[in-house]
C-alpha cells in the first residue's frame, strides 16, 4: 500500500464569473494526463465541479454553460445591476450613486436582491433531479450555516440544492434552508474547499484560486465603503490561512473581470488554460508524488 497511486483532489474556489476559468483549467489537466480523481467546489467552483463530476466531458460542459449563460433564465437574474460603470463623466458618477442607493434600499426591505424563484429556476435547469449518487467522480460542495456558524459539507442529496446553497452570496442571492440550517455561499469562510477534498479521500490536493491579494481600496469616504473594505480584508486573511492546507495552489489571473461578467466565458476559459500550462510540470510532479509529495516545495 506504500506505493499505491495517490488520489488527486481538485479544489475549485469561488469568484463569480472568474470561476468560468475552472473549465479551461480542468481541460488542460485532463489533456495532459493529470488525474482528476476527486472534486470539491465552493460557489461558482461548486457549479463547475458538480457539472464536471456528473459528466467529465469538457466539450459538453462548455456547451451546457454557454447555452445557460445566453438563456432567458440567466438573463432574468439581472446581474448587471451589481456592476458599476467606469466614471469617465459626471453622469456616470451620478448613475453609480443612484444605482447604489436603489440597491441599498432594496437590501433593507427584501430578503435578497435576486428573487428566489429565478435562482431556483436556474439550478433546476442546470441540474434537474441529479443527486450526488449520480456523479462519476466523488464531489462535495461547501456552504456556510448562518445559525451554527459552521461550514457545511454536502456529499449527498440533490445537487441543485447543495450548489444553490454554496452559491448563495449573502444578501444578493436567497438563503437556502435545509435540515434546520440557513445556508449561504461557502466562500464567506471556505472559499478554497481544501478540507472538503481531503474528507473525500484526496491524497494530493491542487487548488485553483483567483488571487489572495486585496483589491485596490478605492475611495473609502462612506461608512459603507469602510465596512465592506474591512469585511474583504477579514475574509482574505482567513482565505490565506486556508490555502496553506493545499499541496499546490494555482492562481488564475482573469484580469479586471467583474464577478458578473459571465459573457466573458471564452476569455475566462482561456485564462484557466494559461494558468494550468504555466504550472504544468510541477502539477505533473505533485500529482504523482504520492506519499513523498511534501519533499517538494512548490507553493
Amino acid at each position: 500500500m506504500l506505493f499505491k497511486k495517490p488520489k488527486t483532489g481538485i479544489a475549485l474556489a469561488g469568484g463569480g464569473a472568474k470561476g468560468l476559468a475552472h473549465i479551461g483549467f480542468l481541460e488542460t489537466l485532463k489533456e495532459n494526463g493529470i488525474p482528476i480523481d476527486i472534486i470539491s467546489g465552493t460557489s461558482i467552483g461548486a457549479v463547475i465541479g458538480a457539472a464536471y463530476a456528473l459528466e467529465p466531458d469538457i466539450e459538453k460542459l462548455k456547451a451546457t454553460l454557454r447555452i445557460l449563460i445566453e438563456s432567458d433564465v440567466f438573463r432574468d437574474l439581472k446581474l448587471d445591476k451589481f456592476k458599476s460603470v467606469e466614471e469617465d463623466h459626471w453622469f456616470d458618477r451620478i448613475r453609480n450613486k443612484l444605482k447604489m442607493s436603489i440597491t441599498f434600499a432594496e437590501a433593507a426591505t427584501r430578503p435578497s436582491l435576486v428573487p428566489e424563484i429565478q435562482v431556483v429556476k436556474l439550478f433546476d435547469e442546470l441540474f434537474g433531479e441529479k443527486t450526488f449518487e449520480d456523479t462519476e467522480l466523488p464531489f462535495a460542495a461547501v456552504a456556510l450555516d448562518l445559525i451554527s456558524g459552521k461550514d457545511v459539507l454536502f456529499r449527498e442529496g440533490l445537487i441543485r440544492d447543495a450548489v444553490r446553497a454554496s452559491t448563495a452570496i449573502p444578501g444578493i442571492f436567497p438563503t437556502v434552508s435545509i435540515d434546520g440550517k440557513l445556508l449561504v455561499d461557502g466562500g464567506v469562510t471556505a472559499n478554497a474547499p481544501i478540507t472538503a477534498a481531503r474528507e473525500l479521500g484526496a491524497d494530493v490536493i491542487i487548488s485553483a484560486i483567483f488571487g489572495y491579494e486585496p483589491s485596490p481600496p478605492g475611495k473609502l469616504e462612506s461608512s459603507m465603503s469602510v465596512i465592506l473594505r474591512g469585511d474583504e480584508l477579514a475574509k482574505l486573511k482567513l482565505f490565506r490561512m486556508l490555502i496553506e492546507k493545499a499541496d499546490y495552489v494555482v492562481e488564475i489571473d482573469t484580469g479586471n473581470t467583474h464577478w458578473t461578467d459571465f459573457g466573458m466565458y471564452e476569455e475566462c476559459i482561456e485564462k484557466g488554460k494559461e494558468a494550468a500550462i504555466t504550472h504544468l510540470d510541477k502539477l505533473k510532479r505533485i500529482s504523482s508524488g504520492g506519499l513523498f509529495r511534501r519533499w517538494f516545495s512548490f507553493k
